[in-house]
């Protein structure tokens, strides 16, 4: 590649993944490093494991650029390894999340004081979030925090937009009864 990475599509970088081009690697990693890994922390509420969980993605990348066959735009096949890569974690966790409660770690919280309503509701809707099943909580987070269309969250999760569009329906309903037991009235 004579110009400089940075100026190439994110299919063009894949392809010199592919070719084992390390300059390609690191462009569509300092792309989409950070964005996939909040997915990861959204889904997990672990840093580490979201840290950790994106290191897979890449080398599964590296490993695989010359397996990916365009049907898809090359962000939402990166969402498609860590959306499975996170959604396997959290299935082995699930019931040590559900005993442990550490979802959102109250040491790392301002004083109730000084706290803002609006950093106070965002914490309650990630606790309500964590509620949800991982398919249920992923679908959600790639369709609003992602902003990737029923189509591509389709293609992430491997399932008809007909499926995307009723898990949505039914996390969004579910999502809006856990808020109203913790008596927030919310509309998501």
């Amino acid at each position: 590649m004579d110009r400089p990475t940075s100026s190439f599509t994110d299919q063009q970088l894949l392809q010199g993944t592919a070719r084992r081009d390390e300059g390609a690697f690191e462009n569509l990693y300092r792309r989409h490093s950070t964005s996939l890994y909040n997915y990861l922390l959204r889904l997990t509420h672990k840093e580490d494991v979201a840290e950790e969980l994106l290191q897979e993605v890449f080398v599964a990348v590296w490993e695989g650029a010359s397996r990916f066959r365009g049907q898809a735009k090359v962000s939402t096949w990166l969402f498609r390894i860590a959306h499975h890569r996170a959604v396997d974690w959290l299935r082995k966790q699930r019931p040590t999340l559900l005993e442990d409660d550490e979802r959102l770690p109250a040491d790392d919280r301002l004083e109730p004081e000084t706290e803002t309503l609006g950093d106070w509701r965002a914490d309650q809707v990630q606790i309500a979030l964590s509620q949800l099943s991982p398919d249920h909580r992923a679908v959600l987070e790639l369709l609003f925090f992602q902003e990737l269309s029923y189509r591509e969250v389709a293609q992430v999760i491997d399932c008809p937009v007909g499926t995307v569009k009723s898990r949505a329906s039914y996390a969004k309903r579910h999502l809006n009864g856990v808020l109203k037991r913790m008596g927030i009235e919310s509309d998501v």
